[in-house]
């Protein structure tokens, strides 16, 4: 069993172990009110989540766990942690299992991490707000949380994207430090503001929160805007795919291989962004040549294959009135140009060629190549790697090729 197994596992049974262990320890312990209004309000904090590219996240979660940490006993962020994404997915009626547990996993583990922390420097009790010297406490324990689940995500995104560390603290890993950070902040505002007024302040924690819900939502809403585009694009490619002899799966499966590849090469988050677009629509120009001709089972004529080479150009020019999606058409455009410039549309070669369309050309092969076919059954990943190999250097970017075979093993 490699990494790409072990480490989601140890997430998923860690996560499944919390759960079941927090929920025990609430019902050993028991729950204050304010604990209870606690774990009530992490409900909607879960529901806000925003997706990061290239891999991770961000819930509203860790406010209501920063605050438990300052306003009750223990039980109650373990709890919360413990909880949240299995909620948050249920609410949003979008629940993965496996990626809950996964998250749960982690929550877990960075908050315990934590208090392990906090107790070996001082002891947890003196986390309390209020208490000698909690400033500190809370100190230790937020910044051991924040660090424990930056690892966490940036070896995620290492192990199962191919993802370099440099790259993932420059994208996903700052946005989820800074965040967490300014969570830890406002709930050491809206601790203070509900220890002040007694029970009332019970009122003013939920309205606060409810505050912070509100102030996040247009970004939820960005990112699941993204999320639609995404899926809707799958779509296109689908239908696409189905007009060909493929499997219906060709474009997203390149698209992923894509940018595994851009990741390999370091890319900047952008780039990768539109190598995936351009990896999902790069056969979109096929939907202005004919069926007959894409289907046709023997060799094509030359003016059935001037024909069948439009469709880059096509593609582009479908792609370029929209705004989403003009970024990505030279890359669509140029997908067919080989290294040596003996491709088409426009015989570009080496430098010239966009990389994202050098990385998509490689994507496409080695995807056509491990695919059942009408005509034949699919190669190995090993076999259709050698064959990218000995066309390194003219139809394919070396640099390219190497960096398909350093994340191969990521590859389903």
């Amino acid at each position: 069993m490699n990494l790409v197994r072990i480490f989601p596992t140890v997430l998923r049974a860690t996560g499944a172990i919390a759960i079941l262990g927090t929920a025990a320890l609430v019902l050993w312990r028991g729950m204050s009110l304010l604990g209870l209004l606690i774990v009530g309000l992490s409900i909607p904090a879960a529901w806000v989540r925003i997706d990061l590219e290239p891999m991770g996240y961000v819930t509203l979660a860790p406010l209501m766990i920063f605050t438990g940490l300052l306003l009750t006993d223990t039980s109650v962020p373990l709890f919360v942690a413990g909880i949240s994404p299995v909620v948050g997915g249920l609410i949003s009626g979008q629940l993965h299992w496996d990626r809950s547990l996964e998250e749960t996993g982690g929550e877990v583990i960075a908050v315990l991490a934590g208090l392990l922390l906090a107790s070996q420097v001082g002891g947890v009790e003196f986390l309390a707000l209020g208490n000698s010297g909690w400033i500190a406490g809370f100190a230790i324990v937020t910044v051991a949380y924040i660090t424990v689940r930056y690892i966490l995500s940036a070896v995620g995104a290492r192990v199962l994207q191919g993802v370099g560390f440099v790259t993932y603290s420059i994208a996903a890993g700052k946005a989820i430090a800074a965040n967490l950070t300014l969570l830890a902040l406002l709930a050491v505002g809206m601790s203070y503001l509900a220890s002040a007024y007694g029970r009332s302040g019970y009122f003013i924690l939920a309205l606060a929160a409810i505050a912070v819900v509100e102030a996040y939502q247009p970004y939820k809403l960005l990112s699941d805007q993204r999320a639609v585009l995404f899926a809707s694009l799958a779509m296109v490619a689908h239908a696409i795919d189905l007009k060909d002899a493929y499997t219906g799966r060709h474009a997203r499966d390149a698209s992923e291989i894509a940018v595994r590849i851009a990741r390999a090469l370091r890319l900047p988050e952008p780039e990768v962004r539109k190598i995936k677009l351009a990896g999902m629509l790069h056969d979109i120009g096929k939907t202005g040549v004919s069926g007959k001709i894409i289907r046709k089972p023997s060799r094509l004529d030359p003016e059935e294959m001037a024909l069948m080479r439009r469709h880059p150009v096509i593609g582009a020019e479908i792609m370029q009135p929209v705004e989403l999606l003009s970024d990505a058409s030279d890359i669509v455009r140029h997908h067919h140009e080989h290294f040596d410039g003996s491709g088409y549309p426009d015989g570009l070669r080496g430098e010239q060629i966009p990389i994202g369309s050098r990385a998509v050309l490689v994507a496409d092969a080695f995807n056509a190549m491990t695919t059942d076919r009408p005509y034949r059954k699919a190669r190995s990943k090993a076999e259709a790697l050698e064959v990218l190999k000995k066309h390194a250097g003219t139809q394919f970017d070396p640099l390219v090729v190497e960096a398909l075979e350093g994340v191969i093993h990521l590859v389903p």
